[in-house]
């Protein structure tokens, strides 16, 4: 019988692991902190998103206003303007809007609570620290001299501001997590 050495074993294993994080079957839960320095990085560039996304389903509705309506489906995008026919992979145009629509509620949502969340710590001394440092991508060295503190003054800060926020931007994940 041939056995395997730890350093074959380690070997095989991290391709093994390596090959589920890519086709995305190993179970990556997120973290609630991670998921709200998300929502800070992008904070800034939501509100246009969201116009945009709104005026990607104004387009869509003309679109869909001005198709007979059908029961084919594909697997591409089809735009067939002799059978005025509209599919978005495996979904009709009407399903694209609706998905779209959701996704704008969802973002909706986010903005609030996240613009909320951000008011309920405006009063702390280190606030600042997160528009500065999410928002105008400032580093930690100009933040620390900003304050006048040193650099694990305002890494211990901000881990505290953003540990704040993902309790009300992300309560039931962070519930999870306890």
């Amino acid at each position: 019988m041939m056995s395997i050495g730890e350093k074959d074993m380690n070997l095989i294993v991290s391709r093994v692991l390596k090959e589920l994080k890519n086709k995305n079957l190993l179970n990556t839960n997120k973290d609630s902190y991670k998921s709200t320095e998300k929502i800070l990085y992008s904070y800034i560039a939501l509100p246009e998103s969201l116009k945009l996304l709104y005026e990607e389903i104004s387009k869509l509705e003309v679109d869909y206003k001005n198709l007979k309506p059908t029961n084919i489906k594909s697997k591409t995008l089809i735009l067939n303007e002799e059978n005025q026919t509209y599919f978005y992979g495996n979904e009709s145009l009407e399903s694209r809007i609706s998905e779209l629509k959701q996704i704008a509620i969802k973002t909706k949502s986010i903005m609030r609570i996240t613009d909320k969340a951000l008011k309920s710590i405006k009063e702390d001394k280190y606030y600042d620290i997160i528009p500065m440092y999410y928002f105008k991508d400032l580093t930690i060295e100009t933040i620390a001299e900003h304050f006048n503190v040193s650099l694990s003054t305002i890494h211990e800060h901000k881990k505290i501001l953003v540990n704040k926020l993902k309790v009300y931007i992300f309560p039931g994940t962070f519930i999870n997590e306890l």
